[in-house]
């Protein structure tokens, strides 16, 4: 998701805009996926903690990608 989301952020508004609406089906699709598998308890509260955990890391591979970035960061990043 983190890197379809980053190929549509230089398209400009239509790019972020798709991006938006390609991120809420995703989060629609998990959603129905885990409700399908019965884990309905405190699945807002889960659902909330997946979005912040996402969002975290979306700000984290972004950053090794940064031109000041040092050439090993990305890969640090993601194994961690």
């Amino acid at each position: 998701m983190w890197l379809c989301l980053r190929r549509l952020r230089p398209e400009g508004k239509e790019g972020v805009e798709f991006g938006q609406y390609l991120y809420e089906i995703y989060i629609d699709d998990v959603a129905l996926r885990v409700s399908k598998a019965g884990v309905n308890l405190l699945f807002t509260k889960w659902m909330k903690e997946l979005e912040k955990i996402f969002y975290g890391n979306i700000v984290a591979y972004d950053a090794p990608l940064l031109p000041e970035a040092k050439s090993d960061e990305l890969v640090k990043v993601v194994w961690k």
